[in-house]
């Protein structure tokens, strides 16, 4: 996964580079696919905004936040992000399940047909 962290009207430290590229890294777990990561942090007067956005497989989600420190505001929006990405994930397996129950069902009404024409 390709992770990118930039600064808007701030200039980041490593330690606030490091510390959102952990917390990005551990959204790893929920979803599998993940392609790239962007993270967008800008400072308003006293006021933090972050945007991180992942290109997923075939998706794109994006999660904001926004709050008065920024290492909660890195922590609030990695946690939309993998709220995000769990629902994401049972989508993708809804439809799977959808494509192989349906399967099953015409195999099923082949085999029936078979069956009262012998």
């Amino acid at each position: 996964m390709k992770i990118k962290v930039t600064g808007r009207r701030i200039e980041l430290s490593e330690d606030i580079k490091g510390r959102a590229t952990t917390e990005i890294e551990k959204l790893d777990r929920f979803f599998d696919n993940i392609i790239s990561a962007s993270l967008v942090l800008t400072q308003d007067k006293h006021r933090f905004d972050g945007e991180l956005t992942m290109n997923v497989s075939r998706s794109n989600l994006v999660a904001k936040a926004s709050t008065e420190d920024m290492f909660a505001t890195i922590e609030e929006v990695t946690d939309k992000m993998a709220s995000q990405l769990k629902k994401h994930k049972e989508k993708i397996k809804d439809r799977k399940q959808k494509v192989v129950s349906a399967k099953k069902a015409k195999v099923e009404l082949t085999t029936a047909v078979d069956e009262v024409e012998l």
